[in-house]
């Protein structure tokens, strides 16, 4: 049975990731004699010392071995060859896509010889081409990460910014590359992206199951796909012979947290406690056959939002004057995963893996203008199942399957603080009343299939690869009532019945809201590693994607969105190399360039869908003028008599719509300055192509400009069927230059340190709206896209990240002394970076296009540049080690230790006059801010 299985995995069409680089390792190098001759059938085994793996092959006629997708830890290599002495090496590291290279020179002779090697991942990967960079297990474990979110992780890497999450979602803002969000998340080498928008990750996560991320940033090879931007793969835990584990309790109290820079003076200071329990352990059923992993996390935390609603508006809207306090937005998670690795026979190897994720969320949706009783209820479900066979055809041949079904189950639903009725907005005033984003539900469904087939022979590498992976999203629109009145007077009126129907617009939701479409994402690959010589090596080959699109509706009055184009021509073509200068290989130069494709997002054609024009779900506006409106506070039960739909809004795409792709070329010098230090000097370019924007292509030009030369659009059109008809379009392009310059230091006393510093530009003609962070942005001038042509929403022009972990060994001569000075661990993150860019916006509509952006004339896009961000996270940790197994532990975790405000978001909204010119200017103020100075203190055995 288990022959056929793997003769199977051979015959499926091999990866869309491939991924035997994303989740496994490889060990090559030469053998020598003493004069420097290669030594060809030189018998070469690796064994896994955790689990008692082996592999073994014999070296080419040049001396080269190599064992490609070898199981994450350390090994120990011994080389034997008749006539000479046996070479042992032991304590080599495998991280996650690393290409550890082992070079050895036999003497002759029948002795054996075991040199210890540096159980750390080396400063200098000779035989690597690809650029990135890997959170060790030691980081992974040891770094403050007050979060519990190991997402936040990515921002530790070289060439990439943004702001971490405090929640378990994603970073915001990631400047990657050049590209806003456009990240490629995977668990273990499979997919873990959601699809609907740029820059969602499917399941969260928790830090307790995590081994280590992989972070590939560029010039990765063909077996990689679906991104512009950055891989980042978190690989998790597994059992071992030696049985290991933690657990821990963390808490947090609200005066151990200090108050918000958003916080009003008035307000009272919100609860912010924290309790987290975690546990995990692993170990063997059958030594060297079957091992197993299981961990458990519980978090339950208050994350408030600040209110800015002000003392005297809630009295005069009739609110309780405790809601100028903060929401008490708070989290309650439960995390699960369970974990086997069996290795069936020498030649098989099958991992499965569950996951669960459960997150009840009250008081969502609320802070700012929105108030307590207008929040909802978040509930968060994400189970996974994932398994990988791995399969030894012969010492040249290896499969690799991998089957995955991750699921992502959301919805907003009332609760006891929740208000009935319908949704208050007064207009700059305060939002109240019923949440308007009650019954949202969206489940996406993913299951994934994909299979390499790596060849080695001589010294070439051949892998081949395909995936299938085929989503199905069902999305459920909330449904609302909402009066939106102009001033507080109005509402006053209103509610004393004095004026009833004082309200600028009357809004409510009928129809059928639910939708539910499918893609299938497909990819497939062709790749060689060659070692050229003892010192280059090249990585060249050839990725083709191609991306099923959700079907459009055969009704839609629109032709443009009854079907969607499948873009076929998404060849990408890659080629890297690694050469490594001097006889120590102390110095490796890499060059890249390649093709990268980026997966569409599906949320392109759900709106389009949505919105066809011939809507089965649609939001009636009114107002108070119209026979059929409301009297506040009424809610309509069913659609009026005497309402006429009126002229509808259109979502299409155009049908030319390509995939994005960028153009990369990049090179970097790695340096090991001593056997502790390596300097990295890295430049990278890349040119983006096809962005998709969003334009009104319905309108007709009235023949008046803005001073700006900007044209003036009146109330014709030119299908007089519709009102604005919105297309998307894949014709926005982007250049990004960066420069990277990262110090590793790694040494044997315990000391593991990182800075890396990147300058780069970005500039884009294209205004996003379908990425996590960018509200929605469409062009500002739908004749003329090069007016939007400017600095990119995610432009960071400085970057300074530094991560640390200090543990001293061996201080002191005396017991007692030793004992005090060891066993004190430190470790602190500091993230400094320029600030966001905003745009400065217009409070009217200027050119007769109610759907664009509106900016005062004379003013580019993203002009202003909010304040430098400076964060410093810090942990220490105190050891009282009992034995040599048991290891109890005392830490502190610091977020924002210097309590410095760091604000994300202002208010840049201008007054201007119907000529665009700007009366007042925009107030500058904070809306937005990362959290202030939390502490967390936490009691931890390790095992």
């Amino acid at each position: 049975m288990l022959q056929k299985l793997a003769a199977l995995a051979v015959l499926i069409p091999a990866g869309l990731f491939g991924q035997a680089a994303a989740i496994n390792g490889q060990i090559e190098g030469s053998i020598s004699d003493a004069t420097g001759a290669v030594i060809p059938n030189v018998k070469v085994e690796v064994v896994n010392d955790g689990t008692g793996f082996k592999q073994e092959t014999q070296t080419t006629s040049s001396g080269f071995f190599r064992f490609a997708l070898l199981p994450l830890g350390s090994y120990t290599l011994t080389a034997e060859a008749k006539g000479f002495a046996t070479e042992k090496r032991s304590d080599i590291s495998l991280s996650a896509g690393s290409t550890r290279t082992v070079n050895l020179q036999l003497s002759v002779g029948t002795d054996v010889r075991t040199v210890q090697v540096s159980d750390e991942a080396p400063l200098v990967e000779p035989g690597r081409t690809d650029i990135g960079s890997t959170v060790s297990a030691n980081m992974v474990t040891n770094l403050a990460l007050v979060s519990r979110n190991p997402y936040n992780f990515i921002l530790a890497q070289p060439n990439v910014s943004g702001t971490p999450n405090v929640e378990f979602g994603v970073p915001r803002k990631v400047n990657a590359n050049g590209f806003t969000d456009r990240i490629n998340y995977q668990i273990d080498g499979s997919n873990n992206t959601q699809s609907d928008r740029a820059g969602i990750r499917l399941i969260p996560f928790s830090q307790t199951y995590v081994a280590e991320v992989q972070q590939v940033n560029n010039g990765f090879a063909p077996e990689f796909g679906n991104t512009t931007g950055t891989v980042f793969n978190t690989i998790t835990k597994s059992g071992a012979n030696a049985f290991h584990g933690e657990g821990a309790y963390i808490f947090r109290r609200t005066d151990m947290v200090a108050r918000s820079t958003l916080l009003a003076a008035t307000a009272v200071k919100p609860d912010q406690n924290l309790d987290n329990f975690y546990f995990n352990a692993g170990g063997r059923v059958v030594r060297d056959k079957l091992f197993f992993f299981g961990a458990w996390e519980h978090v339950k935390r208050d994350l408030p939002s600040p209110v800015t609603v002000s003392a005297a508006n809630l009295s005069a809207l009739g609110l309780p004057s405790s809601y100028i306090n903060a929401v008490p937005f708070a989290q309650n998670v439960t995390f699960f995963m369970g974990k086997a690795d069996w290795q069936i026979n020498q030649n098989h190897r099958l991992t499965g893996r569950y996951s669960y994720f459960r997150n009840e969320s009250p008081y969502n949706g609320g802070g700012g203008l929105t108030v307590l009783n207008s929040t909802y209820l978040f509930k968060d479900r994400a189970p996974a199942v994932a398994f990988q066979l791995i399969s030894t055809l012969s010492p040249k041949v290896v499969n690799e399957f991998r089957f995955s079904t991750p699921r992502r189950y959301q919805r907003q639903d009332p609760f006891d603080a929740s208000a009935t009725g319908p949704t208050i907005v007064v207009t700059g005033a305060a939002n109240f009343g019923r949440s308007p984003a009650i019954g949202l539900r969206f489940i996406e469904t993913t299951p994934e299939w994909s299979d390499n087939l790596t060849y080695i022979r001589a010294n070439h590498s051949y892998k081949f690869g395909a995936d299938i992976r085929w989503i199905r999203d069902n999305q459920t629109s909330a449904t609302f009532a909402r009066y939106t009145f102009p001033t507080v007077a109005a509402y006053q009126a209103a509610v004393a019945g004095t004026n009833t129907k004082g309200y600028s617009t009357y809004q409510q939701a009928f129809g059928d809201p639910a939708f539910v479409y499918s893609s299938v994402f497909s990819g497939f690959y062709v790749q060689d590693s060659w070692k050229i010589r003892r010192n280059i090596t090249i990585n060249y080959g050839l990725r083709y994607d191609v991306y099923k699109v959700p079907s459009g509706r055969s009704d839609a009055p629109v032709a443009t969105s009854r079907a969607f184009n499948v873009d076929k021509n998404n060849f990408a073509p890659r080629f890297g190399l690694a050469w490594a200068l001097g006889r120590q290989q102390k110095t490796v130069v890499r060059v890249n360039t390649g093709i990268f494709y980026d997966a569409p997002q599906t949320n392109v054609y759900y709106n389009s869908l949505v919105n066809s024009g011939q809507p089965q779900f649609f939001t009636m506006s009114t107002a108070p003028t119209a026979a059929f409106a409301p009297a506040y506070p009424n809610i309509l039960t069913a659609v009026p008599s005497g309402f006429a739909l009126p002229t509808q809004d259109v979502t299409t795409v155009s049908p030319n719509f390509r995939t994005l792709y960028s153009e990369n070329a990049n090179v970097q010098i790695t340096h090991a300055v001593t056997s502790s230090l390596g300097l990295t000097v890295g430049y990278l370019f890349t040119k983006g192509t096809h962005i998709p924007v969003v334009s009104n292509i319905n309108l007709i030009a009235s023949g008046a400009f803005l001073g700006d030369g900007r044209p003036i659009y009146g109330a014709g059109r030119v299908d007089t069927r519709f009102n604005n008809i919105l297309m998307a379009s894949s014709v926005g392009n982007s250049n990004y230059n960066g420069l990277n310059v990262t110090l590793n230091w790694k040494s044997s006393k315990g000391y593991e340190w990182m800075t890396t510093y990147t300058w780069s530009h970005a500039i884009d003609d294209a205004p996003e709206s379908n990425v996590l962070d960018s509200g929605g942005l469409t062009l500002l001038d739908p004749s003329n896209r090069r007016r939007d042509r400017g600095n990119s929403f995610s432009d960071r022009r400085h970057a300074l990240t530094m991560t640390a972990v200090l543990e001293p060994k061996k201080v002191g001569s005396g017991k007692g002394i030793s004992y005090i000075a060891n066993h004190n661990r430190v470790s602190f993150s500091l993230q400094a970076q320029s600030g966001d860019p905003f745009n400065i916006t217009a409070n009217r509509t200027l050119n007769g296009d109610s759907t664009a952006n509106q900016r005062p004339l004379y003013l580019g896009r993203n002009t202003v540049v909010g304040q430098s961000i400076y964060q410093l996270d810090m942990r220490y940790s105190r050891i009282f080690p009992v034995g040599e197994r048991w290891k109890p532990e005392f830490f502190a975790e610091f977020w924002d230790l210097f309590n410095h405000s760091n604000i994300t978001g202002l208010n840049t909204s201008a007054t201007v006059d119907a000529a665009g010119n700007i009366t007042a200017r925009p107030s500058f103020l904070a809306t937005a801010a990362r959290d202030n100075r939390l502490v967390q203190i936490g009691l931890k055995l390790s095992f």
